[in-house]
């Protein structure tokens, strides 16, 4: 019974489409890639390119395959509750790039393909040991901010979400906050940024992995992005500045 089941699935295998999703890519000539319009460390603008933590990652995946880069900047990425709603199309691109955070809603609309797992960091402003007025950063796909929300709650005057990390920066030079919590790479940015300010962990907070995106079924593709990812060093970690 079990042989004649495992011929019927092996049949049924055979029946499939062959999975094109590499050689398409070659045979366009570019991988193209989907990225919010600025979301720094991960992606930034520059110039006619995108350059950032992921972008390199990217850019490397692209090397292996041996086609160029073409960005595909989605304005609408994260301005809504439903990513539909931002216009992100899977015949827009290969791949998606932009703080993608691994978690049940990102699984169910994409193959995640993991690259770094992070924690929360606070940046405390000159001078503050607890910040009267604290920026959230949390303008990542998947990312549920209900923890740093209640911890933000708990260390901090008061609160407010950011979009995202040259806001936050913005903010600390005004004056407006004195603190910033978020992701480690994201809090290292800002640090970098505002001289005088200290970084410490939260390890309060639970961790999060960040992923490249890729539509589901393409597995050729797939495989040659996490061997990618893999020869570099599984990406940005814990220590990212």
């Amino acid at each position: 019974m079990f042989i004649v089941l495992g011929v019927l699935a092996y049949l049924g295998l055979r029946q499939l489409p062959p999975d094109n999703s590499l050689a398409r890519v070659r045979g366009a000539g570019t991988l193209q890639v989907c990225v919010p319009p600025d979301l720094p460390p991960f992606v930034s603008p520059e110039g006619d390119g995108v350059t950032g933590q992921e972008a390199t990652l990217v850019e490397r995946a692209a090397a292996r395959i041996g086609v160029p880069v073409g960005w595909n900047v989605q304005a609408g990425w994260g301005t809504a509750p439903d990513p539909v709603d931002w216009g992100l199309r899977p015949e827009s691109c290969d791949l998606l790039a932009g703080g993608i955070v691994v978690n049940d809603e990102t699984r169910g609309a994409m193959q995640v393909l993991p690259y770094a797992r992070v924690g929360w960091s606070l940046l405390r402003g000159r001078g503050a040991e607890r910040p009267a007025q604290l920026a959230v950063l949390t303008n990542h796909w998947g990312l549920v901010a209900d923890d740093a929300f209640g911890w933000a709650q708990d260390h901090s005057g008061a609160f407010q979400a950011f979009p995202d990390a040259r806001q936050a920066v913005a903010a600390l030079r005004a004056g407006q906050v004195d603190g910033v919590l978020g992701l480690r790479p994201e809090v290292m940015w800002v640090a970098a940024r505002v001289p005088g300010s200290r970084v410490s962990a939260v390890p309060e907070l639970p961790g999060q992995t960040l992923a490249l995106g890729m539509w589901k079924n393409n597995i050729t593709l797939k495989r040659v992005v996490t061997a990618a990812l893999a020869d570099a060093g599984r990406g940005v970690d814990e220590r990212s500045r």
